[in-house]
């Protein structure tokens, strides 16, 4: 990794560490409130990210066993947070994903983390703002036109 990289990976990381201070507390509390556990807010994100998963796929990205991953999404569907459907491709397996209670609750998680970056942001006067979020909308827009790995 070349130096420019690393201390450009440095400074974000260095930037979300400070952003994200007060966040796991905030996180646990509304975790907490919802009755999850860290492991189905991952859940929720990875179906937010990947529209339908089958369990299989759910207990991979959650490193979960595949029974574990199949009792916790079965426990989830009770609660009302994910659905079942049938996969389109081979009908005899199901995936699972969001339902519009799951969605509600990643949006009221995402809407948190905005509100706890905006917090921090706001000790940071507006000059130096600016100029960052000129340089931030610019390395997006670069990784957004370019295939991963290329």
């Amino acid at each position: 990794m070349d130096a420019l990289r690393q201390e450009l990976a440095q400074a974000l990381w260095r930037l979300s560490e400070v952003a994200f201070a007060d966040w796991t507390g905030q996180m646990t509390e509304m975790a907490q409130i919802h009755g999850l556990t860290l492991r189905e807010i991952n859940t929720l994100y990875e179906l937010g990210v990947n529209e339908s998963l089958k369990v299989s796929e759910v207990a991979a990205r959650t490193g979960l066993s595949k029974a574990a991953a199949s009792q916790m999404v079965e426990r989830m569907v009770r609660q009302g947070l994910l659905e079942r459907a049938e996969n389109p491709a081979n009908r005899r397996e199901k995936q699972v994903r969001l339902s519009p209670q799951g969605r509600t609750i990643t949006r009221q998680f995402d809407q948190a983390a905005l509100e706890q970056i905006v917090k921090v942001l706001s000790r940071v006067p507006d000059e130096k703002i600016r100029p960052l979020l000129g340089a931030v909308n610019a390395v997006l827009e670069g990784l957004e036109t370019r295939p991963p790995g290329g």
